[in-house]
């Protein structure tokens, strides 16, 4: 299952609905500052969920041959290090990150050398950028197909209609 969170267009996926409610509410709380809860209906929330999945997978399958997903992310970073990237990307400062997580400015700053090292990127600007590019590469394949939105794209088919 898949979700594309509103705010950032930041994409999860998770074997089932429980763990993919679970993902998007404790990202909402930690990096948006809002309770999904709180907003939605947990029986609105779960068919928002829903709604999005039910023809996404059959769209993509084509596209994901050994039926799993990952990215350049998964695949070089660790946990703590995709949990910083995701802080970074969102704009927080290394203080700001080091509060939330519990650890020290150093060990922000070192996490970030390793994952600048591991990804060949050189500043927050760029791992932001390669993070968000990541994020819509399967989003931006399926664009080319049909003319439904998704997410935070707009597809354009014909300019002058917009």
């Amino acid at each position: 299952m898949r979700l594309t969170c509103p705010p950032c267009g930041e994409i999860f996926t998770a074997d089932n609905e429980d763990a993919l409610v679970a993902m998007a509410v404790e990202h909402a709380r930690k990096l948006h500052d809002m309770n999904l809860l709180e907003e939605y209906r947990p029986d609105e929330f779960r068919a928002l969920v829903r709604r999005e999945n039910e023809s996404y997978w059959a769209r993509i399958a084509h596209l994901i041959p050994d039926g799993q997903l990952k990215t350049i992310l998964d695949e070089k970073l660790c946990e703590r290090e995709r949990e910083i990237v995701s802080y970074v990307v969102h704009g927080f400062a290394n203080r700001e990150i080091a509060t939330r997580l519990c650890i020290s400015q150093r060990t922000v700053s070192t996490h970030l050398v390793n994952i600048y090292e591991k990804l060949n990127v050189h500043s927050r600007a760029e791992l932001a950028a390669m993070v968000r590019a990541t994020d819509r590469i399967i989003e931006a394949a399926l664009r080319g197909k049909t003319s439904q939105e998704y997410g935070p794209f707009v597809h354009i088919n014909n300019p002058k209609t917009r």
